[in-house]
């Protein structure tokens, strides 16, 4: 399931930190303000009741003191993680502020050995299987079901391009029945580079819909084997990262985006995935995902944004497949169509690359 976040964003961060700052500015005028009003009722309120709230008064302006440091307390902490994320940047570094490959760690894509055969630690035994079906109607977004590799942002990167350009998977991945293994070419910086895999694949990997091996069980085995040689090390990642191993194409990535920005990118030819927020947002004012049929921290495949209902709307194809599957007792959606407010309430990010027309 996990899509891992790049780098922090440090202009992201300070901004917020300015936020915050600003906001303690606030409140302290708020306090200076409430003081001033408290005074000012001594010479036009009486009683038992002025009394009450005079005594209560210094207790809450302690309070809002307190809130104020806080805010404060915030802003400087993410102050400092934008400065260690601009030291990690410049030593070159490029690993996940949540988890996954540590800073630095830029996996075997960026040279190294890489098993040539079977990668390690795969979830469940592995099935021999033999020629898997190539024609269109098996290379497309709906015939991707993830299974247990947290690999849907390999898996998102993947349908968007099969269904864009069947004959580009066909081209990059050969059986060799003689020797009983598959070929599929990746790209390392753009640099072709053949990946051979023994023609089998784990019992619970990616399949198609029916629980059949398929070209998305194919992939996902060689970009473990490319990554570094077991399933751990795809389990999280970056679908612009995909998008470039799979194609050899520069991709892009960025925030939530309008809907007018991504119909640009769809209108130009490009292929798109999305992410969506964590399931528990950090700061109160966050949204987070509608657990009722979105996945958290997972990324999505784009098919399109069209009219429907009078309103413009945009298709996302999970790649846990048609029936979406379930997550902590919550049944998904294979497919979801939202509003442009639903979607910014559930996205934070985009990723995309040319396809065979851009």
């Amino acid at each position: 399931m996990a899509i891992y976040r790049k780098g922090a964003d440090t202009v992201a961060l300070r901004a917020s930190a300015d936020r915050l700052t600003g906001m303690g500015r606030e409140l302290d005028g708020i306090g200076v303000e409430c003081n001033r009003a408290v005074g000012s009722l001594r010479g036009s309120w009486g009683g038992g009741d002025l009394d009450h709230l005079v005594q209560r008064w210094p207790a809450t302006s302690q309070e809002l003191t307190a809130c104020r440091g806080t805010l404060d307390s915030m802003a400087a902490a993410l102050r400092r993680n934008a400065g260690a994320q601009d030291a990690a940047s410049g030593d070159g570094a490029g690993g996940s502020p949540f988890s996954g490959n540590p800073p630095g760690d830029h996996g075997i894509g960026n040279g190294g050995d890489r098993n040539s055969s079977n990668p390690e630690d795969g979830p469940g035994p592995y099935e021999d299987i033999q020629d898997i079906p190539m024609d269109d109607a098996s290379l497309g977004m709906d015939d991707i079901e993830q299974g247990q590799i947290g690999d849907c942002w390999v898996l998102a990167a993947l349908g968007p391009v099969a269904q864009d350009d069947p004959d580009f998977i066909r081209e990059h991945v050969r059986y060799d029945a003689k020797a009983g293994t598959y070929t599929v070419t990746l790209y390392d910086d753009g640099e072709p580079v053949d990946v051979v895999v023994d023609a089998s694949v784990v019992e619970n990997g990616a399949r198609d819909p029916n629980g059949n091996p398929n070209y998305a069980s194919i992939y996902e085995k060689a970009m473990a084997s490319f990554h570094g040689g077991s399933y751990d090390d795809i389990d999280g990642g970056h679908s612009d990262d995909a998008f470039e191993t799979i194609t050899g194409r520069d991709a892009d990535s960025g925030g939530e985006s309008s809907f007018d920005d991504i119909q640009d990118r769809l209108d130009n030819g490009d292929l798109m995935a999305v992410g969506t927020e964590d399931d528990d947002a950090f700061w109160w004012w966050e949204d987070e995902v509608d657990d009722s049929t979105i996945v958290p921290n997972h990324a999505y495949m784009v098919d399109r944004i069209e009219e429907r209902d009078g309103q413009r709307m945009i298709h996302l194809i999970n790649p846990w497949g048609p029936d979406g599957g379930t997550l902590d007792g919550e049944q998904k959606v294979g497919d979801v169509w939202l509003t442009e407010d639903e979607y910014k309430e559930n996205f934070d990010s985009t990723y995309s690359v040319p396809g065979k027309e851009g």
